[in-house]
This record gives C-alpha cells, sequence and structure tokens, in this order.
C-alpha cells in the first residue's frame, strides 16, 4: 500500500490548477485579433462619420451658413423698402388718390350740373323759350333770317317715368339756318357738349321753300312748322 504525504497531494492539485500554456497562447491570439478587429471597425465608423460630417456640411450647414450671413444685409434691404414705402410710396398713393378722388368729383359734379340741364327734373318752359331765343339770335346775327314767328306749347304727357312736353313752333329762316336748327336738336342731350342743350326730339316738321326773289336774285329761305318734344325727370 503507496501512502501519499500532505506536500505531495498539494502538488498534484498544484499541477492541474495551473493553465496550461498553450490555451493561454491561443486565448491572447484571439484577443489580440478582436482588439485589433475592434480598432479597424472604429476607424471605419470614424472616417465614416468625418465624410458624413464633410457631406452635411457642404450639402446642408453651408447654403444655410451664407443664407444666414445674407439674413442681416436682406433684412436691412427690407427695412429700407418698408421705410421707402412709407415714407414715398404710401404718401404719393395717398396724393394720387386725394387727385383723383377730387377729379372724380369735379367730373361727376360737371356731369350732374349737365344732367340738370340736358334732362331736368322739372318741365321749364321758361329755360326752353329763353334757349331757343339765344340760338336764334346768335345764328341770326351771322346768316339771316332766322326768327320764331310763334311757340306754342302742349300738355305734359307722363311717359315710363319721364316726362314729355310738346311744343310747335313756326320759323322763318334761310336754307343754311334750317339746317343748323335741325343739327341743334341732334345734338340736344349730350352731356359732354360745351353747351349743354336740353334733350329734345322733332316729332313731325312742314317746310314750304319761299322761292329767288325776283329783284334781288336771292334765296328767300324757308316756312318751316316744326313740332318738338321735350324731356324732363
Amino acid at each position: 500500500m503507496v501512502t501519499l504525504n500532505t506536500t505531495a497531494t498539494n502538488q498534484i492539485k498544484n499541477i492541474f490548477k495551473r493553465p496550461i500554456a498553450g490555451a493561454n497562447a491561443m486565448q491572447e491570439k484571439r484577443y489580440e485579433e478582436k482588439r485589433k478587429k475592434n480598432m479597424n471597425m472604429g476607424y471605419i465608423y470614424l472616417v465614416l462619420s468625418a465624410v458624413i460630417l464633410i457631406a452635411y456640411s457642404i450639402l446642408f450647414l453651408y447654403p444655410q451658413l451664407n443664407i444666414y450671413m445674407k439674413a442681416s444685409v436682406n433684412l436691412d434691404e427690407i427695412n429700407e423698402e418698408i421705410m421707402n414705402y412709407d415714407n414715398v410710396i404710401l404718401p404719393s398713393l395717398e396724393e394720387a388718390n386725394t387727385l383723383h378722388k377730387s377729379a372724380y368729383e369735379d367730373e361727376y359734379k360737371e356731369v350732374e350740373d349737365a344732367l340738370s340741364i340736358v334732362f331736368p327734373e322739372d318741365i321749364d318752359k321758361l329755360g326752353i323759350v329763353s334757349r331757343l331765343e339765344n340760338f336764334a339770335t346768335s345764328i341770326n346775327a351771322k346768316n339771316p333770317p332766322f326768327e320764331f314767328n310763334s311757340m306754342t306749347f302742349g300738355n305734359p304727357e307722363v311717359v315710363n317715368g319721364y316726362t314729355i312736353l310738346p311744343i310747335s313752333t313756326t320759323i322763318s329762316s334761310s336754307k343754311t339756318n334750317f339746317d343748323r336748327f335741325i343739327q341743334l336738336i341732334n345734338l340736344s342731350g349730350y352731356i359732354k357738349s360745351e353747351i349743354p342743350i336740353r334733350l329734345m326730339e322733332i316729332s313731325n316738321v312742314s317746310i314750304r321753300y319761299k322761292g329767288i326773289d325776283e329783284k334781288t336774285g336771292e334765296d328767300k329761305g324757308v316756312d318751316f312748322t316744326v313740332k318738338l318734344n321735350a324731356f324732363s325727370r
């Protein structure tokens, strides 16, 4: 029977507890390879991160930086435009608007005044007589004769909201002045005429030609009877 002492027994246990030399070498090699692999991956990630950062800077940060740098300049320009609008453009617009409004009011007043003559609110028989006599006087002095022999008014008649006043008149005139009288009636009611004329129309006209004076050889002119309608509101 073999008996082992305590010292021998501990030595045997220590032998089995110590790691094998070859196993340690393999473990260290694997650790080194893993470390190198991790370092390489770290370099790759670092390079990729740098590339991405550069690309991001070029594609986004640089344009945004330019915009930001120009923002103050653009803001100054906008402020100048606002000041120009407040101090120049807006007052000019207000002045132009005032001028246009004043011109419009003047034109409206002119139209209103002319309308009160060509299409008055009342019958105004006296105004009709005065206007025709003024016309007769103005052309009789240039191309005689032109004389109203008579003028009568009929009863006013309301039609479609406006009033028609019948007028009958007999006139002695030269042929030239007869044509001028017809032109006067044709121009009546025209608001923008230099001398507005009461709105009238010829409903009937009859003419008698007097012939030629045998002694002087001059045209004796015409006698004509005209029936007119004068309009009012």
